[in-house]
């Protein structure tokens, strides 16, 4: 009987210590240190009650885009802004360069307040403040697979052709994508066969890109419309408005 209750003692002192043994290794598995990658974007927000936050979207090992929320002396900290705070409101200023390297500690990332909005990137929100139309428009189209620059250039050009509104941007992308660009007659009176042609003969040599806008280079107003372009189907409506719900896939 004395055995018996030994033997018991002795299993139950090991299994004590085997659990927390299992405990300590098993702590750490799952337990992300650090976010490292290289940057995609750094854009500056500012809230209805004035307090600055960044946006950061960078590209993990994996090429898979994460974008966090930290707060603005984080992100000074890191390099990727300079503030003035000579003057008020202060001057915050992007320093960071795309595919610079980062690390950020989770601890400093700032959890979304209302998780179940919709999901608007912030170059999708930039783009759509430059052209003036709804952030779900644009971020529409990129969850439909269409990069950014992309994006950029067709509203560019819808804003151009003069074919009616931004939502045209659609037609164009849409015509991108399945190279039949049969719904444009160019000024000259032909239709174009590619996209460099297209692009060209509405754009031409201007530097109308994605990077002028995000840096701020770029003036909303610099593009006149052509006229006489004899768009086809001039009808305005949009085949392809986007139906993304937040799935950012393709940058």
């Amino acid at each position: 009987m004395f055995k018996t209750k030994l033997l018991t003692g002795v299993l139950l002192i090991l299994a004590v210590l085997f659990a927390q043994v299992g405990t300590a290794f098993a702590a750490p598995v799952g337990q992300e240190t650090t976010l490292t990658g290289n940057i995609v974007s750094v854009v500056p927000e500012t809230d209805t009650n004035g307090v600055t936050t960044v946006l950061v979207t960078y590209k993990d090992a994996g090429l898979v885009e994460h974008t966090v929320r930290i707060n603005l002396e984080t992100a000074a900290s890191l390099g990727l802004v300079t503030v003035d705070t000579t003057v008020t409101p202060n001057v915050v200023t992007v320093v960071a360069q795309t595919d610079d390297p980062v690390t950020i500690d989770p601890v400093t990332v700032i959890p979304d307040e209302q998780p179940g909005d919709e999901f608007i990137h912030p170059i999708a929100a930039l783009l759509a403040k430059f052209f003036e139309v709804e952030p779900s428009v644009v971020q529409g189209y990129h969850d439909d697979g269409y990069g950014f620059g992309v994006i950029a250039q067709a509203m560019w050009m819808a804003k151009s052709l003069d074919i009616g509104d931004m939502t045209n941007a659609g037609l164009i992308l849409e015509a991108k994508k399945t190279g039949d660009y049969s719904a444009f007659t160019l000024p000259d009176g032909s239709t174009p066969t590619n996209w460099g042609q297209f692009k060209k003969a509405v754009m031409g040599k201007d530097k109308k890109n994605l990077g002028v806008i995000v840096s701020g280079h770029a003036d909303s107003e610099e593009t006149q419309p052509l006229q006489n372009n004899g768009h086809g189907n001039g009808n305005g409506k949009d085949n392809n408005p986007g139906k993304g719900k937040g799935k950012d896939k393709n940058p």
